[in-house]
């Protein structure tokens, strides 16, 4: 309500579903890195030339990691989503020298008011999001996400030790054992 008049929430609205679907996917991950103390660096936008998002900054390095929300799927669907890519994507993901991750955000439902619930006690997403490594993906393959690796801050721990194993002596930085 404003100035005693009730106008509907979209009528505020400066982005395409499609867009508030990318900045919601964002700050989604934003606030999983948030949870775990691990900073979440931007893409910006005319610079996404390595087909990622963003980077999760860990002390080591950073992991590489493409978003997407999607109202495709349902979150008790199915044991996997399946994601179609351009095989640029995959051959930028294939040359990266740390770990990268896609990261599927899924809205349920696909209802943008409802993405958020706001409760006297806290406010809820109504997501989740599932990941899955993809810079070892092989080539022709569209990108399974697995239901069971969903994103939480436990995640980013698992990313670390990938971007620490992704160091040797040889390449300079790293872990020395």
């Amino acid at each position: 309500m404003v100035d005693g008049v009730s106008r509907p929430w979209n009528g505020v609205a400066t982005l395409d579903t499609n867009r508030a679907k990318s900045r919601f996917g964002i700050a989604y991950v934003r606030a999983v890195c948030s949870q775990a103390g691990v900073g979440f660096q931007e893409t910006s936008a005319d610079e996404d030339v390595l087909a990622v998002d963003g980077t999760v900054e860990f002390e080591v390095g950073p992991a590489r990691v493409q978003v997407k929300c999607t109202g495709q799927f349902r979150l008790k669907g199915g044991p996997t989503a399946t994601w179609s890519i351009d095989e640029s994507w995959r051959r930028r993901w294939t040359r990266s020298g740390v770990p990268v991750y896609f990261v599927l955000v899924i809205v349920d439902p696909d209802d943008q008011i409802s993405w958020l619930q706001h409760q006297d006690e806290a406010t809820l997403h109504c997501a989740a999001a599932f990941w899955v490594r993809v810079d070892t993906l092989p080539a022709g393959q569209n990108i399974a996400v697995p239901k069971a690796q969903r994103l939480t801050a436990d995640t980013l721990r698992a990313w670390m030790e990938d971007v620490e194993a992704s160091f040797d002596g040889s390449r300079g930085g790293g872990v020395v054992a």
